[in-house]
């Protein structure tokens, strides 16, 4: 039986206002990466899509109360890119955070593939498929 395949989703958490991001933002911008990411379980059923946003409740409260530090939850994301098949960088405004830059270059150093797409338009769905079917043989 083959293994199910995993994507990381790498996707702004503080967005373009950087460390000026208020929590707020931060909730908005993982909010758009949770529908990104049911968008991508409905059209591509079977796959496991791994949305940082999805379980960021408590990440965001460590980090608000310095708890954790970027390096630490990133080292921890890190490891997390390093059990999937394929990293896929959503930017629907064009723009790669810090953190996005250190998961792609992580999965770079790593022969992980990466696939950057700007909207679940036909081309972003089309990228992402042929990265399933280069998996799947």
């Amino acid at each position: 039986m083959k293994k199910q395949i995993k994507v990381y989703i790498t996707h702004s958490i503080r967005g373009k206002k950087g460390m000026d991001a208020t929590k707020e933002d931060m909730r908005r911008n993982n909010k758009l990466a949770i529908l990104f990411g049911q968008s991508l379980r409905r059209k591509f059923p079977g796959i496991d899509f791994y949305v940082p946003g999805d379980h960021d409740e408590f990440v965001l409260i460590a980090y608000l109360k310095k708890y954790l530090d970027e390096k630490q939850i990133l080292n921890v994301d890190c490891e997390i890119v390093e059990g999937c098949n394929f990293v896929l960088a959503y930017s629907p405004d064009g723009y790669l955070s810090r953190g996005m830059k250190i998961e792609i270059e992580y999965a770079g150093e790593h022969g992980i593939p990466v696939v950057v797409i700007f909207k679940l338009d036909r081309t972003g769905e089309n990228l992402i498929n042929r990265q399933i079917q280069a998996l799947k043989r």
